[in-house]
């Protein structure tokens, strides 16, 4: 990612925030389904559906991407009484196909649920006398939407939070890990389920 790249991203981010001050928007997160060429919402915790309305074409475009199941967290503005969601902004979501193990030439990713993920390295390159379990390594990571066919990936630990972007192919998983100051890739990874 380059630095314009990033600074796009952080003024869309500045600007999401903004909009949700104007229009009194409010947050909200849930679960999102299909049927047909509709799309329903139903909010974590609760059993209601709300049918979902599009306010721009970013939005659209990101919910055309996902599927029945998937998380999704952003800012809109709800209307119990028409039972309808209008969706102004998808800031960070949770993929339903990312979920579970994936191998990589390093290790194993588990992505445990939408908000943690584990790996293990492979374990010819460690030490014979240690444990696997002492290399496992856990992250927080976050997914938001992106432009063209990726998905911005945000992983952290106790001590960095890495930028890394997602792209799905037929069988495998493309990610492409940034160094934080020169936007550089520094890694890129391809990852296939067991």
């Amino acid at each position: 990612m380059t630095e314009v790249e990033a600074m796009k991203y952080i003024i869309f981010l500045f600007a999401t925030f903004y909009i949700q001050l104007v229009l009194g928007a409010e947050a909200f997160n849930g679960f999102l389904f299909k049927k047909g060429n509709e799309f329903f919402f139903n909010p974590q915790n609760s059993k209601l559906v709300y049918e979902v309305y599009a306010l721009n074409t970013d939005v659209n475009e990101s919910l055309n991407r996902l599927d029945n199941g998937d998380f999704i967290s952003g800012s809109g503005t709800l209307d119990p009484q028409c039972n309808k969601i209008n969706i102004q902004s998808i800031d960070y979501v949770g993929l339903q196909k990312l979920l579970g193990p994936w191998i990589t030439g390093d290790g194993t990713l588990v992505f445990k649920d939408f908000s943690t993920m584990r790996f293990t390295p492979r374990f010819g390159e460690l030490k014979v006398d240690t444990r696997l379990s002492w290399y496992q390594k856990e992250f927080h990571y976050s997914i938001s939407p992106k432009d063209s066919n990726e998905w911005a990936l945000f992983m952290s630990d106790d001590t960095n939070t890495t930028f890394a972007t997602v792209e799905f192919t037929r069988k495998r998983i493309i990610m492409k890990i940034f160094e934080s100051e020169s936007g550089n890739i520094v890694r890129t990874l391809k990852l296939e389920r067991p």
